[in-house]
């Protein structure tokens, strides 16, 4: 009698599930054709031979009914020369574990960035200048205004950035303005290409060690946590910098990405969108030689903030950190890549406690797992 408590209807139901399957099924696509991209780039990655693949990956995916595609371990397991089982394919990871551990329909209205104030009001945040939700203005105290009255308070900013507030993942339809170098816009058009859902901020500036690397671009720390049994672990860390001048620091627009040492310290290496491994910045900058400010601080914050959103067990957030080398939370991604070609795998030591969880004990595990991955049809 209890089955239907806190659901919504049939139809809703249906149309939900209906939209998540398509949703999801695209995201897996996408994952599958990237894969399939940096192999290419790395010249078919790690080829281990069939019967290693056999014995350490499928061996180990046997007990959850799953036969994974080869190519994830050629690409993730390239850097490291041998087979790690622990890695989640991308598209068995879109299609079976984040619809089981992240609840996809609250993913927009959860990340609307005109709303962080509220979600985290003790997170140091870049100043809000306006911002726009369902087409009512606010001006950066919160207060309702009218399009004239936004207008006037962008002509009174000598720079700001505009960004949609609920979708620009990889940096899409991010505007930077500066009166100095832009001079004279037309704001009320510039508002209405946006139309409604987005924000207005200050441009943040960013510790002197990480504009040393890259000043054109905001450099952010990307920190992937999963919320497992009550408890908030970090995945992987990432130093993501931008290139030759560009705005954005996200690979896919160009830029590097540095893994993190638990210490704050880079990694040796930076990956690029090319799959390729360097060892410092086109500015000259050894990454190995730079420690993270604040590191520290990033890590508690985030610790303390996903625990109050538990509608994503797993979450990408980015920091930047300021002058005075405190934490400046930029935004956070209910529906994060996973760092695992920089990083290593994406659940860590707890691979097997979380797929045992997904797969085996949770009660709606004939949900979770279709017929036609328990025959091993679909290969993911």
């Amino acid at each position: 009698m209890y089955l239907n408590i806190n659901k919504g209807g049939r139809w809703e139901r249906i149309c939900r599930s209906i939209y998540q399957k398509v949703d999801l099924m695209a995201e897996a696509r996408s994952a599958r054709k990237s894969c399939k991209r940096g192999l290419s780039n790395i010249k078919g990655g790690y080829k281990g031979s069939n019967n290693q693949y056999n014995s350490e990956v499928l061996s180990f995916w046997k007990q959850y009914g799953i036969k994974p595609d080869k190519m994830w371990y050629d690409l993730y397991c390239y850097k490291d020369g041998e087979y790690d089982p622990r890695y989640i394919p991308e598209d068995l990871y879109w299609r079976k574990i984040y619809p089981t551990l992240n609840r996809s329909s609250f993913r927009h209205a959860y990340t609307d960035k005109c709303f962080y104030n509220q979600l985290f009001p003790y997170l140091r945040q870049p100043r809000t200048i306006l911002r726009n939700s369902n087409h009512c203005f606010y001006d950066g105290s919160g207060n309702i205004i009218n399009s004239n009255q936004a207008k006037i308070i962008l002509e009174s900013e000598s720079s700001f950035v505009i960004k949609p507030a609920i979708y620009s993942g990889e940096g899409v339809d991010i505007y930077f303005y500066n009166k100095e170098e832009d001079h004279e816009i037309d704001y009320i058009k510039l508002m209405n290409s946006y139309g409604t859902d987005y924000i207005v901020q200050e441009i943040a500036t960013q510790h002197i060690i990480l504009e040393s690397i890259h000043p054109k671009s905001l450099n952010t720390i990307r920190v992937i946590s999963f919320l497992f049994q009550g408890e908030v672990h970090i995945s992987s860390s990432i130093l993501r910098m931008g290139v030759g001048g560009s705005r954005l620091d996200n690979v896919s627009a160009g830029g590097l990405a540095c893994p993190i040492l638990p210490d704050g310290r880079l990694a040796e290496k930076a990956i690029n969108r090319e799959t390729k491994w360097v060892t410092s910045h086109p500015s000259g900058v050894i990454f190995k030689d730079v420690i993270i400010p604040a590191y520290d601080k990033i890590i508690e914050s985030v610790r303390r903030a996903h625990k109050n959103i538990p509608h994503f067990r797993i979450i990408g957030w980015d920091f930047s950190i300021d002058e005075e080398e405190e934490p400046v939370f930029i935004e956070y991604n209910g529906a994060p890549g996973l760092n695992q070609v920089s990083c290593g795998p994406l659940f860590g030591e707890l691979t097997e406690s979380v797929l045992d969880y997904i797969f085996v004990n949770k009660s709606n595990v004939s949900a979770i797992v279709t017929s036609s991955y328990l025959s091993g049809k679909e290969n993911v």
